[in-house]
């Protein structure tokens, strides 16, 4: 899988830019400001269906202009593929994939591939459980488009329970109202809740044994999905879920808002029983951040046969002389795009990239 075009319209500070990107490993070298990122962002939009620096869609549009546009050339093991986005100050936006319109962003997700690495990815472990769930949903849609509509059906239902739980309140006549809602909420955790076990069952071995190769074996890295239930078969599961929603009912009332469920996991990384999030030093947080996101390289490939797309935002800064090393020893056979401010000197060397220069939105082929 790699991407052979990238094209984009008043995306950011680019006016216009049509780039044909090889298959190895592209370096988009510039000083800050000058829109490096803005390409990844590209890339990653149309991977994923949303940015990753953003939640308001208009902010990636050009400010002296009303519209953008996006679009991806791919090659893949089953031919080729393209994505083409249009973002709108007045209109919903468009998308096609090969040529054809789609409605749903759902419809997109498994046409490309990538794994985005940035400075704030660092801050994986040591943030709060929304970052990883985060991680597990980003990587989770791609690979499924099934998890991605469980996913979308779980919050509107948890949004509607809510909605309920500030109009009843104390009232005396809620329980048969809720007890609908809470089978239906149940019904829509489980596929969310089995998903997410199975990736950090997967992803604990892996994790590890990039964990112990970066620390020179003197350290084990331990991850385990925190759910909102212990239980494992999914009848099971779902009878738990059901009686941790009762119990919780009358807090749930006063607060207005449902306090239990997947929307609350977490995964938690340890070395021993050192919790990395609250007693680890910033080295190995680092250490399990790199550690995590190869892995989801790996499990990515097992997935869909063939590794995604690597995004490298100017991350290669931030760590060590070891841990970049051992970050590009796995780059063979992954197109990787990297931003960076800093001169590439000897890094790459044995890599051959190909280097672009990047200037106030303007992207100019070195080679």
């Amino acid at each position: 899988m790699y991407i052979s075009r990238l094209q984009l319209w008043n995306f950011r500070n680019y006016k216009q830019l049509d780039i044909m990107v090889p298959e190895g490993i592209s370096i988009f070298n510039g000083e800050n400001g000058q829109g490096k990122t803005n390409i990844l962002e590209a890339v990653h939009l149309l991977c994923t269906g949303r940015s990753h620096r953003t939640v308001r869609e208009k902010d990636m549009i050009n400010h002296s202009c009303v519209w953008a546009r996006a679009r991806i050339e791919s090659v893949q093991r089953d031919g080729k593929h393209t994505i083409d986005m249009v973002l709108s100050r007045n209109e919903k936006k468009r998308i096609l994939v090969n040529g054809i319109a789609i409605n749903r962003i759902g419809e997109m997700l498994g046409q490309l591939s990538s794994v985005l690495f940035s400075p704030e990815d660092l801050y994986l472990v040591k943030q709060g459980p929304l970052e990883r769930r985060r991680f597990m949903d980003i990587e989770l849609s791609q690979v499924s488009r099934s998890y991605f509509y469980s996913l979308s059906e779980f919050n509107k239902t948890m949004e509607q329970r809510n909605a309920l739980l500030k109009e009843l309140g104390h009232s005396k006549n809620t329980a048969a109202t809720l007890e609908v809602w809470d089978t239906l909420l149940a019904e829509k955790a489980l596929p969310i809740i089995l998903a997410r076990r199975s990736f950090c069952q997967r992803l604990a071995p892996l994790a590890q044994e990039n964990h112990n190769i970066l620390s020179g074996g003197k350290e084990s890295l331990l991850c385990t999905y925190q759910g909102c239930t212990q239980a494992l078969e999914p009848i099971d599961i779902t009878k738990d879920f059901l009686s941790l929603l009762n119990k919780n009912r009358d807090a749930d009332l006063k607060r207005g808002y449902t306090s239990f469920g997947p929307h609350k996991d977490d995964i938690s990384i340890k070395i021993g029983e050192v919790d990395l999030r609250y007693f680890g030093s910033q080295g190995q947080q680092r250490t399990a951040t790199l550690a995590l996101k190869l892995s989801e390289l790996e499990l990515m490939k097992q997935d869909i046969g063939e590794y995604p797309v690597l995004l490298l935002d100017d991350v290669l800064s931030e760590l060590d002389t070891q841990r970049q090393n051992y970050l590009l020893s796995r780059l063979e056979k992954i197109q990787t795009l990297v931003t960076t401010a800093q001169p590439v000197g000897e890094l790459f060397e044995n890599l051959k990239p190909t280097m672009f220069s990047v200037k106030a939105g303007e992207v100019i082929d070195n080679e």
